[in-house]
């Protein structure tokens, strides 16, 4: 009798991501990890929310934190970008090589395609929508492939941890997935290389490093967190929905470095279209203060949200 052993239980699996901002905040390999106000935040009661306030303009970690953020932004969290020794073009120069060694070999292997032609295109196309809706015939269009060939390719890109697949929120689960996708990918520096941009931050960009940034800090915490977004047949949408056991915490993110009450708009009345609680909803943005703009809804700078809080 021929046994074919597959070590069920017997086999541990360690998801390795691009450094987290409290990763980024140590020194050395040796020094512990602290949690973020986030994490922090979500392992206590998200009902409250003493720990996101304070004054960041006279926080030095906050300072810290804020050039560690910036240069995510730009050159995203693999370790060797965050050598201080590096330049600008040794950075853009490593994101290259790194996606060409993506390419070569990981979905070679992965997928063994023939030809990457029609992969580099489909990739490029999702690069651009990333923090977008999905529409897969017009994806499909654009590689010149079939839309069930684009599911594919996207696949490939979520199993490499490449990206991240947001899906529609709705009351049936049954239903969540036959809605259009929201793909973030999951480091902003491999983003800006493979579209081969510079300079200054899309919204879509920035909305993508964040709600990666989010989803790393969950993961590695081992938080049991969902990811949804929202959009009704009116238009509202809202950028990111955490799923808790007990509710929701709406996330609307803003590229801009001063929060308004007008930010708060698609996060009113939330609670009426969810089966859960609402807990809280936080614009983040680039903003340096931390404000309640309404009831609930508390604005606060995204460097600070997704750092320790160290010696504040």
């Amino acid at each position: 009798m021929r046994v074919k052993e597959i070590l069920a239980g017997r086999v541990s699996i360690q998801e390795l991501w691009p450094l987290t901002l409290p990763e980024m905040a140590t020194t050395s390999w040796d020094d512990p990890v602290e949690d973020s106000r986030l994490v922090t935040w979500l392992k206590g009661d998200p009902r409250t929310d003493e720990i996101l306030f304070g004054c960041p303009a006279t926080s030095r970690s906050f300072a810290r934190a804020t050039s560690h953020f910036d240069r995510y932004l730009h050159f995203g969290g693999m370790p060797v970008v965050h050598d201080p020794d590096l330049s600008e073009e040794d950075r853009q120069e490593w994101l290259k090589n790194y996606q060409r060694t993506y390419l070569e070999r990981d979905v070679a292997d992965l997928a063994a395609l023939r030809d990457l032609g029609p992969f580099v295109v489909a990739q490029k196309a999702l690069a651009a929508r990333s923090g977008r809706l999905v529409n897969f015939s017009d994806l499909a269009k654009t590689a010149s492939i079939s839309p069930a060939t684009a599911r594919r390719f996207l696949r490939y890109l979520e199993v490499s941890c490449q990206v991240l697949t947001s899906y529609s929120y709705q009351k049936n689960p049954e239903k969540r997935l036959s809605k259009m996708p929201k793909i973030h990918f999951l480091d902003p520096g491999v983003l800006r290389s493979v579209v081969g941009r510079r300079g200054p931050l899309t919204g879509e960009e920035f909305e993508s490093a964040v709600v990666a940034e989010i989803y790393k800090q969950v993961k590695t915490a081992s938080l049991p967190v969902d990811f949804f977004h929202l959009r009704t047949y009116d238009g509202r949408e809202v950028d990111l929905l955490l799923e808790l056991e007990e509710g929701y915490v709406a996330c609307e993110i803003k590229l801009t470095e001063s929060a308004r009450p007008t930010d708060a708009r698609p996060l009113r009345g939330l609670g009426e279209l969810l089966h859960k609680p609402l807990l809280k909803s936080l614009v983040i943005s680039q903003d340096r203060d931390v404000r309640l703009l309404e009831k609930d809804v508390v604005a606060v700078p995204a460097a600070w949200l997704l750092s320790p809080p160290g010696d504040d």
